[in-house]
């Protein structure tokens, strides 16, 4: 397995605290969707611990594969389910007012109808639910707008709450930037 040195500090502690500051608790159901090779997943495992459960949600093959190599190595939890969709489609079996939090990091940009996206995590978060989006303002193909992801936020049944900047993973890079918090109106 080739991991660099500070992916490894980021996977064994600083994901950990970078999440409890965005404010995921102990025994909290989380869904990390377009979760990628679990750069959040398995903080995420960590911090809610064995009384919570963790979803990571992908359709590569590969990066699922390294997730499930990397996960005996940085966590004891047996906590993570992972549900790989295919075409992005948002088919998956999460029941009504079951989710505590959802991280939307970096993937925006894949996915061509956010509406139905917002409106399937509306119906799977409780009542107090928070949506984490993470645009990744690192220039890449299909820059997210803000104003945009907002407005069908709002129309979904969400508000923003706060914006703030922390230190993260984006791809293999530790920068600081912004996550937007959502809640249920």
């Amino acid at each position: 397995m080739n991991i660099s040195k500070h992916e490894t500090e980021w996977l064994q502690s600083q994901g950990a605290k970078m999440l409890q500051i965005l404010g995921i608790k102990e025994g909290a159901s989380v869904v990390d969707f377009g979760c990628g090779e679990g750069r959040y997943v398995i903080p995420l495992t960590n911090v809610v611990g064995r009384k919570g459960k963790v979803y990571a949600i992908e359709h590569i093959d590969s990066a699922i594969a390294v997730i499930k190599e990397r996960m005996p190595i940085f966590t004891k939890n047996n906590n993570l389910e992972i549900l790989k969709i295919d075409n992005l489609q948002i088919e998956l079996p999460l029941q009504k007012n079951t989710i505590d939090a959802v991280l939307i990091f970096d993937v925006l940009q894949y996915i061509e109808n956010w509406d139905n996206l917002f409106c399937y995590f509306f119906n799977a978060l409780k009542p107090d639910g928070q949506i984490f989006i993470y645009p990744a303002a690192i220039p890449h193909p299909g820059d997210i707008d803000m104003e945009v992801v907002k407005n069908k936020m709002d129309k979904s049944g969400f508000k923003l709450v706060k914006s703030h900047k922390y230190t993260m993973m984006h791809a293999t890079d530790i920068v600081d930037d912004i996550v937007y918090t959502f809640c249920v109106k």
